[in-house]
């Protein structure tokens, strides 16, 4: 049975301010890492857990059987459960709220700075968060089917499954937090509704990635451009609609073995032959098996160039010096645009794509990331720039670790995009989500050197 749009529907919308009001003027400044999006970018997460209070739930049953007699019986949510669903949406908009008040950044709202720029500020007037509950006929085991994910712009959502399971789904500003950010975030959310103090306060002083006074652009920057703003984020997006290439995400998963067989696959290219390069890293690997397989089935020319971009954190080990705290809270990815003719990878092995990768992290230095902050500070005023080991299976709100976790990922129409996730397995176990145009996608499904690896789901 494959969950329809129909069979969500909410049944309540409420605004979350902070327990305690901030204090007022609260004006905080953005570091140019969370300014240099054109218009503001969601990142879209949803978390699917048992019922709470139940140690397992019934796996979904997909024989013909079971799902015709599920669409024969209709089946429907009665006043009691959702009497019991909104004690819990209460009880998580409390804890919500009590979050807040270490969080109060996240309850504000971006402004320009002056009219006649595009320097962008938080303004933390408690203006507040949205929370929507909704209902789900339908069982968490369609979940994976299920659009609830492409429904959440703009808010969040708190979902309840026929068969009990929760779906607690997030959007979070990518201006504002990127995803090792909002990780620490929801962590936080479900220590607090747990009962627990909050272990590590956040951190919103953006000036550990400030620009040099005066600024100092002593390499060359790659990978940003000045652009000029969209008239509005609501004509942008609706031109990004009107021009779009149909679209479809597919989960897939790699197992440890596969991981291993990868990095061993690329280790034994002649581009990773020399006894004193280290092995390729997992990321390395699967970076590489993307980037190829996509290649194969793009409809580009051998001389076209393809671009793979990534993130890259500023807060990993001897990245940044002093270290950024693991508590600040904020967007601190450095983003590469490594750009290499689609022949170029799709000719050479495995290993070329990867070495090109590695390459390119150890370019990645304090200064390169230096250079392209105070190029960024001096052309904010001239126009918007425009650029291109997640702990998800560690959130608990006391209802047992998620059983599924999604992440919707927003690409310019016909680019594609992929994000590695980890798995409630942990290790090497990873999920692959992959969004690319429809005849792709179908490419990549029959391509035989990617099934080789990753298994969809």
């Amino acid at each position: 049975m494959v969950a329809s749009i129909s069979s969500v529907r909410s049944v309540s919308v409420s605004t979350v301010v902070p327990q305690i009001p901030t204090r007022q003027p609260c004006v905080l400044a953005l570091s140019n890492f969370q300014s240099y999006f054109s218009f503001e970018r969601y990142i879209k997460q949803v978390f699917y857990f048992s019922a709470p209070g139940s140690s397992a739930l019934k796996q979904h049953d997909d024989q013909e059987e079971e799902e015709e007699d599920q669409e024969q019986k209709s089946p429907r949510i009665d006043n009691h459960d959702e009497e019991e669903f909104q004690r819990l949406v209460c009880s998580m908009r409390e804890s919500l709220s009590r979050l807040l008040v270490p969080y109060y950044p996240l309850a504000g709202r971006m402004r320009r700075r002056e009219r006649l720029t595009t320097i962008q500020e938080l303004h933390c007037n408690d203006a507040g968060v949205m929370v929507v509950a909704a209902m789900a006929n339908t069982a968490l085991g369609d979940a994976r089917q299920c659009p609830i994910e492409h429904e959440l712009y703009p808010e969040p959502r708190v979902t309840k499954f026929q068969c009990g399971g929760i779906a607690v789904g997030v959007l979070t500003c990518e201006n504002i937090l990127d995803a090792s950010s909002s990780f620490p975030f929801l962590r936080a959310w479900g220590e607090i509704h747990r009962g627990l103090a909050l272990a590590v306060a956040p951190s919103f002083d953006s000036s550990v990635l400030k620009p040099r006074d005066p600024p100092q652009v002593n390499l060359p920057v790659r990978d940003y451009v000045v652009a000029p703003p969209p008239a509005s984020t609501v004509e942008a997006m609706a031109k990004s609609s009107h021009d779009a290439i149909p679209d479809r995400q597919r989960l897939f998963h790699i197992a440890p073995d596969r991981v291993r067989e990868l990095v061993a696959e690329v280790q034994r290219g002649r581009f990773f032959s020399s006894r004193d390069a280290p092995p390729p890293s997992s990321f390395e690997a699967i970076s590489a098996m993307i980037w190829k397989c996509v290649a194969d089935v793009k409809d580009l020319d051998d001389s076209e160039s393809m671009t793979y971009i990534y993130a890259l954190s500023t807060k990993g080990p001897k990245r940044w010096s002093p270290e950024i705290p693991s508590h600040y809270c904020g967007s601190s990815a450095h983003i590469p645009c490594l750009a290499a003719p689609v022949g170029e990878i799709r000719k050479n092995h495995i290993s070329h794509a990867a070495k090109l990768l590695r390459d390119d992290i150890q370019s990645a230095t304090q200064e390169r990331i230096q250079s392209a902050i105070d190029w960024m500070e001096l052309h904010l005023r001239a126009g918007d720039l425009r650029g291109r080991q997640l702990p998800a299976a560690k959130l608990d709100f006391g209802w047992g670790r998620p059983r599924h976790f999604s992440f919707v990922l927003d690409a310019e129409p016909g680019s594609g995009a992929a994000i590695l996730l980890p798995t409630r397995d942990g290790g090497r176990d990873r999920h692959l989500a992959i969004r690319l145009p429809e005849k792709q996608m179908k490419k990549l499904l029959e391509h035989q050197f990617f099934l080789k690896f990753a298994t969809p789901v």
